[in-house]
C-alpha cells in the first residue's frame, strides 16, 4: 500500500512539474518583451531595431519640492513589474524650434531617468557606453531620436542614455542656497553634473542585470555633453565610475567661480541674483514654490545673463580641464577627443568683431588679420577664430596632455553628405552624431538635388537672423544626412565600429581602417573622417598653433 502511494505521489509530482513547465513556456512564448531586475524592482522592456530596450528607469528621486536644487537622492523601489517600453519626460527647458523638437516640452522635473539599449542576445560582461547629451546645458534630452544607438549596439556594446537637470534648475547657486548646502554638508550649484555622477553610480550597481560589465564603462558625449566628459575626467567625485572617455566637440572656455569673480567672469551667486530678480522672488523658499513653467527661461533671458552654467565649487568641479590636464590631474583612462571642421557654427549667432576678439584673447590684431585673411566666408571669420581656439586647439592640447597619463587619441570630422557638401564652409557642430550612433534615418534628410556653393554667407546670415528673431535653430544648422547614400552608410559603420572598439579595448583601431595613432603634438597626426582621406597631419597648423599659444592665457588670473 505504501509503495503504491509513493508511486502515485511521484506520478502526480511529475505531472505538476510538466504542467508548470508548459505554463511557464506558454507565458514566455506569449510575450517577447525582455525582463530585467534592478535594485529597485523588475522591468519589462521592448524590442526595437534589433535591440532590447529598457526606458524611463529612475536612477534618482524626482528633484521636486524641497529636493529642487539639492543633490540627487536615491530612487524609490516599486512593486510588481514596471513598464519600461516608453521614454519618460525630458527635463524642463525652453522650446528652441528645430533644435529640441519631439521632446514633449517644456518637460517635467521628474526626469532623472535613464534608458538601456542592449543586443538581443546580450550575454554577460559586455562593454558599456554611457551617453551624455549636449545642448549648452540648457536643452535636449535622452529621447532625441538621434541618440538611437543602432550601430553601436550592433557592434556588441550596451548603451545607456539619460536625462540630467538643465538650465537654472541644473546649475544654480544663490547666496541662500550656498549657505543651506554648507549647513547640510552638501555640494552646491552643479546639480546637472551631480545627476551625471548619480547615473554613473547607478550603472555601476545595476548594469550587470542587463549583461554589462560595470568595470568597463565608457562615458561619451557631444558639445556640452563632451565638456561634461572633460569635467568628469578631472572630478574627484567621478573617479572609478568610468574606464574610458570620448569627447566629441568639447568646447573649452573658463568656468566661473561660485562666490568669487574668476578669470573675468562674474560669480555664480551674482548670476543667481539676476535669475531671482527675473522670477520676481526674494527667497529660496519662494523659488522652490514656483511652478516649473515659471522657472524655464526664454532665449532672450538666457542671453541677458540669467543662466551662467557650471561653476567651480571645489567639490564636484575643482577647476578647468585645460590646466588640470596639463598638470596630469585627469583620470588615468584612455581618452578620445575630436572636432568637426566647422564647429565654429556654434558661435555664428554671437560673434564679436575680429579686433575685439583679438583683444579679448590677448592676441596681436595684425597677426590675427593676416592668419584669417584667406577665409573665403568673411561672415564666419570671427567664429572661426573662436573655433580654432576653443575646439581645434583644445582638441590637440587635451589629447597631447594624455601622454604619460593614459593613451590619448584625436580625430577630425570633415564629412558632409554629398548633396549639401558644396553649400557649407565645413561640417557644422553636431553633424557627426548620427554617424556615430547609426541613426542617419532620424536626422534631417538631404535635398534630392545638389546644393550650390554660391551664397554661403547669405545662408549663414539668414540663419543668424532667424535665430535672433524668434529663438529658432535653423534647420540649415541641424544634422543632415542621406539614409539612402551608401557612402553615408559606410562612414557610419566605420565610426560606430571605432567607437565600439575603443569602448571594448581603449584603442579605436579597427582592422581594415587606416591606422589611428596615439596623438602627439610634435607629430600632429589625427584620424580623419572625410571623403578624401583617413588621416590628417597638421590640421590648419598655422592658425591653430597660434591659438595654442594663447589657449593657456584664457586661464591666467587677471
Amino acid at each position: 500500500m505504501t509503495t503504491l502511494l509513493i508511486s502515485v505521489q511521484m506520478k502526480m509530482k511529475k505531472a505538476l512539474l510538466l504542467l508548470f513547465s508548459l505554463v511557464s513556456l506558454s507565458c514566455f512564448a506569449s510575450s517577447d518583451k525582455p525582463i530585467a531586475k534592478v535594485e529597485t524592482g523588475t522591468l519589462q522592456g521592448a524590442t526595437e531595431y534589433n535591440m532590447n530596450v529598457f526606458k524611463n528607469i529612475p536612477y534618482a528621486a524626482p528633484p521636486v519640492g524641497d529636493l529642487r536644487w539639492r543633490p540627487p537622492q536615491p530612487a524609490a523601489s516599486w512593486s510588481g513589474t514596471r513598464d519600461a517600453s516608453q521614454f519618460g519626460d525630458t527635463c524642463p527647458q525652453p522650446n528652441l524650434k528645430n533644435e529640441n523638437k519631439g521632446l514633449g516640452l517644456p518637460g517635467n522635473e521628474d526626469c532623472l531617468k535613464l534608458n538601456v539599449f542592449t543586443p538581443q542576445k546580450a550575454g554577460k560582461d559586455l562593454p558599456v557606453m554611457v551617453w551624455i547629451h549636449g545642448g549648452a546645458l540648457q536643452m535636449d534630452g535622452a529621447r532625441d531620436p538621434l541618440y538611437t544607438p543602432i550601430n553601436l549596439v550592433k557592434n556588441g556594446v550596451i548603451v545607456v542614455t539619460f536625462d540630467y537637470r538643465l538650465g537654472s534648475l541644473g546649475f544654480f547657486a544663490s547666496k541662500e542656497l550656498v549657505a543651506e548646502a554648507k549647513a547640510k554638508g552638501e555640494p552646491v550649484g552643479n546639480y546637472g553634473t551631480m545627476d551625471q555622477i548619480a547615473a554613473l553610480k547607478w550603472v555601476k550597481r545595476n548594469i550587470a542585470a542587463f549583461g554589462g560589465n560595470p568595470n568597463n564603462v565608457t562615458i561619451f558625449g557631444e558639445s556640452a555633453g563632451a565638456r561634461s566628459v572633460t569635467w568628469l575626467m578631472v572630478s574627484d567625485a567621478a573617479r572609478g565610475l568610468f574606464h574610458r572617455a570620448i569627447a566629441e566637440s568639447a568646447q573649452q572656455s573658463p568656468i566661473r567661480g561660485l562666490t568669487e569673480k574668476r578669470l573675468g567672469l562674474p560669480p555664480a551667486t551674482e548670476i543667481a541674483d539676476k535669475y531671482m530678480a527675473t522670477l520676481g522672488v526674494k527667497s529660496l523658499k519662494e523659488a522652490r514654490s514656483l511652478p516649473t513653467q515659471k522657472l524655464v527661461l526664454t532665449a532672450t533671458e538666457q542671453r541677458a545673463g540669467e543662466f551662467g552654467g557650471s561653476m567651480v565649487d571645489g567639490q564636484i568641479l575643482k577647476g578647468d580641464p585645460v590646466p588640470l590636464f596639463a598638470a596630469g590631474q585627469q583620470a588615468k583612462v584612455p581618452f578620445m577627443i575630436g572636432t568637426n571642421s566647422w564647429d565654429a557654427s556654434l558661435f555664428a549667432f554671437n560673434q564679436p568683431p575680429l579686433d575685439a576678439l583679438a583683444k579679448a584673447f590677448k592676441e596681436d590684431p595684425a597677426v590675427v588679420n593676416q592668419l584669417y585673411s584667406k577665409i573665403p566666408e568673411k561672415c564666419a571669420v570671427s567664429a572661426d577664430l573662436m573655433g580654432d581656439m576653443l575646439f581645434r586647439a583644445s582638441t590637440k592640447f587635451l589629447a597631447d596632455s594624455m601622454n604619460g597619463v593614459a593613451p590619448g587619441y584625436a580625430y577630425y570630422f570633415d564629412y558632409l553628405t554629398k548633396n549639401i557638401r558644396p553649400a557649407y564652409p565645413g561640417v557644422p557642430h553636431a553633424f557627426e552624431i548620427s554617424y556615430v550612433f547609426g541613426s542617419n534615418a532620424f536626422a534631417n534628410q538631404a535635398p534630392k538635388a545638389p546644393e550650390s556653393s554660391a551664397n554661403r554667407c547669405a545662408r549663414i546670415e539668414n540663419a543668424i537672423a532667424e535665430n535672433k528673431k524668434g529663438g529658432v535653430w535653423p534647420e540649415y544648422m541641424y544634422p543632415i544626412t542621406d539614409k539612402n547614400d551608401p557612402q553615408d552608410t559606410a562612414l557610419s559603420e566605420k565610426m560606430s565600429a571605432s567607437w565600439a572598439q575603443f569602448a571594448k579595448t581603449g584603442n579605436p583601431n579597427v582592422e581594415g581602417q587606416a591606422n589611428w595613432p596615439i596623438y602627439k603634438l610634435k607629430d600632429d597626426v589625427m584620424r580623419a573622417f572625410s571623403p578624401n582621406a583617413e588621416t590628417i597631419k597638421g590640421m590648419l597648423k598655422e592658425r591653430v598653433d597660434y591659438q595654442l599659444l594663447h589657449l593657456k592665457k584664457l586661464y591666467t588670473p587677471e
